[in-house]
């Protein structure tokens, strides 16, 4: 049985390549929770509540690592149909300064806000200030990853996340550790973007010695296509970090580390499945522009997502308790009877985020960018005037994610399949 479930992954790209990365983002996703277990017990609630903030404040502009890590892997994707080899070496090349520029105006400006930053969400401002060097690290990292993704190199992009997540966690231990606190939890994830650069360039090493003269052509088509999926992914990271910010600013510091804590627990099942929307992406853009069928593989991801998800929140339903005292320990055991209900919105949310990799994947859709602007206005609206217990914040997340995600299921019926 095992020699035959071998055979077929092996014989089917689509399976071979999203297990090549969800092996990879697995394996950094322990990296991660490795981070959060040892970080969530030498911090302490208070501490780690600040520490949930900044991070959230750090997915956010996790956004622009996204948007142009997709971008770039869209651009690549159709100049490998064209077999444009010289095209994609000066895209490298351009977009290599165009990106030390714009990283270094994006840190410039963000030291500008870092003490409103940090009056707002009540953590040191040493730490605010750190987390704007992890910007610039952001912009480059999207170059060799947006290489990778759009060449459909998985191994290669499987272990860079690997590396950033393990750098992360030894250099944030050592540094708290040695008593820099919050800010050196933030500073080790610097160094991580910083050394998974440097080794996703060494990768390209072969595009920079290159003698042969590169074809220059129009890059805006990289921007344009990055400025409407920054959109999509600012609204899509909006609408599963908002809670964590406002949580932080409406409760006390204790209580927003327990919903912190609850947050990271809920993100095993997102961070688990995210790999399947980044091999979907560049393989339905392939389908489409060849005029073929790639519904099917929108179907594959979402079975796929859910054989992960439901042994996940099983354990969640069922043994609470073991999960929260093994990651976590006994401070944070208020959170047991709210760890299944988190489980719910994240799966409905992780399903929404595939919806919106298929719908990206085909183009510009201004009707499905509206969409997801309304509900993340409707969510911030409902936080504001619902926030009396965690309890009523997660149902409240369950209940929009639901309605959003039968609309975007209509939608999604009503795609053509070619």
């Amino acid at each position: 049985m095992l020699k035959k479930l071998f055979q077929t992954i092996k014989s089917n790209p689509f399976l071979q390549d999203n297990l090549i990365l969800f092996i990879g983002l697995f394996v950094a996703g322990i990296g991660g929770f490795i981070y959060h277990f040892v970080l969530g017990r030498l911090l302490g609630p208070a501490d780690y509540g600040s520490l949930g903030a900044l991070l959230s404040l750090a997915y956010i502009f996790l956004i622009i690592l996204n948007t142009t890590q997709m971008g770039i892997a869209d651009i690549t994707t159709r100049l490998t149909l064209e077999k444009a080899d010289k095209k994609i070496t000066y895209l490298f090349r351009r977009l290599l300064k165009e990106l030390v520029v714009i990283g270094i105006i994006f840190v410039a400006v963000f030291l500008a806000l870092s003490s409103l930053i940090s009056g707002y969400l009540h953590v040191p401002y040493m730490s605010v200030f750190i987390v704007s060097f992890a910007l610039l690290f952001i912009f480059l990292l999207s170059l060799p990853r947006g290489m990778m993704q759009g060449l459909q190199r998985f191994t290669l992009l499987s272990s860079n996340n690997i590396l950033e997540s393990f750098i992360k966690l030894f250099a944030a231990i050592l540094f708290v550790i040695l008593g820099y606190g919050v800010a050196g939890a933030i500073g080790g994830i610097v160094f991580g973007y910083a050394l998974a650069f440097v080794v996703g360039m060494y990768h390209f090493r072969s595009l920079f010695k290159t003698k042969e003269q590169t074809i220059p052509f129009n890059v805006k088509p990289v921007y344009s296509s990055s400025l409407y999926l920054g959109f999509v992914l600012i609204f899509l990271t909006l609408y599963y970090t908002m809670d964590v910010l406002l949580v932080k600013h409406f409760f006390d510091a204790t209580q927003a580390g327990y919903y912190a804590a609850l947050a990271i627990l809920g993100k095993v099942i997102f961070f688990g499945t995210s790999s399947i929307g980044q091999v979907m992406f560049p393989k339905v853009i392939a389908l489409h522009a060849q005029k073929k069928p790639h519904k099917h593989l929108f179907y594959k991801s979402c079975l796929l997502a859910l054989l992960f998800i439901f042994p996940v929140l099983f354990f969640y339903f069922v043994f609470p308790t073991f999960v929260v005292t093994l990651l976590f320990g006994s401070q944070f055991l208020e959170i047991v009877p709210l760890l299944g209900l988190f489980g719910i919105y994240m799966t409905l949310f992780c399903l929404i985020y595939l919806f919106s990799y298929y719908f990206v994947s085909l183009g510009k859709n201004w009707i499905f960018l509206l969409l997801l602007f309304f509900f993340n206005i409707l969510e911030i609206y409902l936080l504001y005037e619902f926030h009396e217990s965690l309890a009523q914040v997660i149902t409240l997340l369950i209940s929009l994610s639901l309605i959003f995600l039968m609309i975007l299921y209509v939608k999604f019926m009503r795609t053509k399949d070619a």
